[in-house]
């Protein structure tokens, strides 16, 4: 009788526990959601229709800022409820239906805010290659490294001359990334290694100036020439892209 009532009492007690963590993960995960679409939404249509994006800035610069508080809330949530299902399986015991609803929103959600930017242009590709600022949105994964959208971009008919609002190739930023294979497969589209930027600068001078030596001996070995800009080509790029920041953050 009294192992029954133990087990019973113990039984109780997990219902409880159960009951007050959906409690809590239930807002921890609405609240991430929210904030997992909001970077949704800024990685693809705010992308495609204003080019690369400081991802969360104005989010974070606003009221909303509190939301990048839920998804360490949630991952703190997600241990207890993980460690809460280990020891109730050991026990034999059983777990509410909300419960499992709540431990499985928690896992995809977090899921989708950790997907990549770049996984995004590179699974809609075709669509990312018709936006008017698609070669901004290559030239930007250049730098990154990313061959196979770059690749994607070229192949969907974005130019290889493309230039952002710098003025750089995908070249110039894959030189400053230090990504030897980006600059292998532009130099194989035919990509002019001695364009210059705004500022007057070539990829190789990018390359030296960020110190990688293996894109200076590619870019050298291809005839690339080392080109600087003038100090006054210089400020007058930089004039002409601030005021056009300034423009552009007026309009938003």
């Amino acid at each position: 009788m009294a192992k029954e009532m133990q087990v019973g009492s113990d039984g109780i007690k997990t219902k409880r526990s159960s009951t007050a963590l959906v409690a809590i993960g239930v807002p921890a995960v609405l609240f991430t959601a929210i904030l997992a679409g909001r970077m949704l939404w800024e990685e693809t249509f705010l992308t495609f229709q204003q080019g690369p994006q400081m991802l969360g800035f104005s989010l974070a610069h606003g009221g909303g800022a509190l939301l990048f508080l839920a998804p360490f809330l949630l991952c703190l949530w997600l241990l207890v409820a993980l460690i809460t299902m280990a020891v109730c399986l050991w026990r034999k015991r059983s777990l509410s239906r909300w419960y499992w609803l709540t431990l499985a929103s928690a896992v995809v959600t977090l899921g989708v805010l950790s997907i990549p930017p770049a996984f995004w242009q590179c699974a809609f590709i075709g669509t990312f290659a018709k936006s008017p600022h698609a070669g901004d949105l290559m030239v930007y994964v250049a730098a990154e490294g990313d061959v196979r959208t770059v690749r994607g971009y070229l192949e969907h008919g974005v130019p290889v001359a493309a230039t952002n609002y710098e003025g750089s190739t995908a070249a110039f930023t894959a030189a400053v990334g230090g990504s030897l294979p980006v600059i292998k497969m532009l130099v194989s589209r035919g990509a002019d290694l001695n364009a210059v930027n705004s500022y007057g600068d070539s990829p190789l001078e990018a390359a030296v100036e960020t110190g990688h030596t293996d894109v200076s001996a590619f870019l050298r070995a291809y005839g690339a020439s080392q080109i600087r800009g003038t100090p006054e080509q210089r400020q007058a790029a930089s004039d002409v892209i601030v005021r056009r920041d300034i423009e552009r953050n007026k309009g938003r």
